[in-house]
């Protein structure tokens, strides 16, 4: 018989808990059968929304707990484009100091290695227990899809963080995750890392399997955070764009954003805090009364948001990169930097400002209750991804690859004229354009890792060396890959440790 966890269970009836090494445990000790739990169709889309739910929810340390808009949040910290010019109530700083994801007892490690092998057990739950379940083939189609999507989101998370970067052209037979195809119960055996090549196949093979059973099946929904077609098609895309596969990355980047249009130049400057916003693929929703509150991304990333973070440190933006912002493009309102840009933010007296503090994303509440949706894809990034992949495939393509970017850029700067550059100088272009559009949404350090790219920050404007420690990592250096957490390597002794 398959067992199920409490912390399983709590998915069931969408109540989110802390996740620590319990889910590791070959035997847990408060076991439900499989056949109790998700027995029928009901409890199986039950355990879907609670995978959805974990999304924004997932219990924790306060600066871990809202979810994947936290690890965002970490991803762009250990980036060179957020900068922190205080140390505020201290959420982050040790991750921006490069610090934190190189050692193996940090709340860092041991929170993002649970987060999504949690995600996966739970697909796994559904993936292996739904074909016996009674329901039309529809709807199991619908949540099989959406399942193996999670499977393969969670490896491919894991994999870029705690592996050496996927090399184009190479073996990539370096070490880098393990595979888990298993219920919650086999979870403890001692297995060891596959290769970074053998993670991606399974990633692959996964989002094959998701895209045909959404394709399977008539069910579809308007809420956002659930996985459609052209959510796996995004995932694909960004997978293809990781491992260099230009035109399979052109491809399904083109198929992501059918039927979803440029979120448009005024809509952009509304707060980023609505999933009903023209241009978002793939968004958790909101739900008011289950928001995270004082660990929500909003509560770091906004403003706005009545938190002692946000009061004492707004966050700032690289200030290379903003000079590099046209002054007719609407993105450079996204940011103050002069005193009057600063006086002109609609904040309490008690909310200290400082020069380049992000406006773009605004809590949609008064004081705490300003949870704001959180946005995982959107069009520009595909739109991005196309341009990039273009632009990487040589003179041939590279028409296409301005052609693309221009129908970004065009949207967000009225004086914008097509590009005219070649070879690396239009590849750059096109990577800040990435770095602008796609500030604070979770790109940086990612982005820096698979281009190979070493991080370089600047030290102007509201830049603090007290809080950020380090301004240059090279490319390609061992403190690009984090450790695995100490609590993991003593439940596997075949995990071996990036040091």
């Amino acid at each position: 018989m398959k067992y199920i966890s409490k912390i399983i269970l709590l998915f069931i009836v969408l109540a989110i808990s802390s996740c620590n090494e319990e889910y590791l445990e070959t035997a847990p000790t408060d076991q439900l059968g499989a056949d109790e739990v998700l027995s029928t169709i009901v409890n199986q889309r039950a355990a879907l929304e609670g995978i959805h739910r974990y999304m924004y929810g997932s219990g924790g340390a306060q600066d871990e707990a809202g979810g994947y808009g936290d690890h965002m949040i970490n991803y762009d910290f250990l980036g060179q484009d957020v900068v922190n010019p205080q140390r505020g109530s201290g959420w982050f700083i040790a991750v921006h100091q490069w610090l934190e994801h190189r050692s193996n007892t940090s709340s860092l490690v041991n929170q993002t290695y649970n987060f999504y092998y949690t995600i996966i057990v739970n697909a796994n739950n559904i993936i292996n227990s739904i074909d016996n379940v009674e329901g039309s083939a529809d709807e199991k189609n619908n949540i099989k899809g959406q399942a193996y999507f999670y499977r393969a989101f969670g490896h491919y998370m894991l994999v870029q963080l705690y592996a050496e970067r996927y090399k184009a052209g190479q073996a990539n037979d370096q070490l880098g995750i393990v595979i888990n195809l298993d219920d919650l119960n086999n979870l403890g055996e001692a297995k060891a890392r596959s290769t970074v090549d053998q993670v991606y196949a399974q990633i692959e093979a996964d989002l094959t399997t998701a895209l045909q059973s959404l394709n399977a099946s008539s069910v579809t929904s308007s809420d956002k955070s659930q996985i459609s077609k052209n959510v796996v098609n995004g995932m694909f895309a960004r997978v293809y764009l990781t491992k260099g596969e230009w035109a399979n990355a052109i491809d399904y980047a083109q198929d992501a954003r059918q039927g979803f249009p440029l979120t448009s130049a005024a809509q952009i400057q509304e707060g980023f805090n609505n999933y009903g916003a023209t241009g978002w693929i793939w968004s958790s929703r909101i739900i008011p009364d289950q928001g995270t509150y004082f660990s929500s991304f909003f509560a770091y990333m906004s403003y706005n948001y009545s938190s002692s973070h946000i009061r004492n440190n707004p966050k700032c933006i690289n200030a290379d990169l903003y000079d590099m912002i046209p002054a007719t493009d609407v993105r450079k309102g996204f940011w103050a930097v002069t005193q009057a840009e600063m006086n002109a933010i609609d904040i309490p007296s008690n909310f200290a400002k400082y020069p380049y503090m992000n406006t773009k994303f605004k809590s949609p509440g008064a004081g705490t209750l300003g949870d704001g949706d959180v946005v995982l894809m959107r069009t520009a990034e595909m739109i991005l991804i196309e341009a990039e992949a273009n632009a990487r495939l040589g003179v041939a393509n590279e028409p296409a690859a301005r052609t693309a970017l221009f129908s970004l850029v065009s949207q967000r700067d009225p004086n914008a004229v097509i590009s005219t550059n070649t070879g690396q100088a239009l590849i750059d272009e096109i990577l800040v354009q990435r770095r602008i559009e796609l500030w604070g949404e979770g790109f940086n350090f990612l982005d820096l890792k698979r281009a190979n790219l070493p991080l370089k920050r600047s030290t102007r404007g509201s830049f603090s060396l007290t809080q950020a420690r380090i301004t240059d990592i090279p490319a390609g250096d061992l403190q690009w890959q984090w450790f695995f957490p100490i609590s993991a390597i003593n439940v596997n002794p075949n995990l071996v440790q990036n040091d």
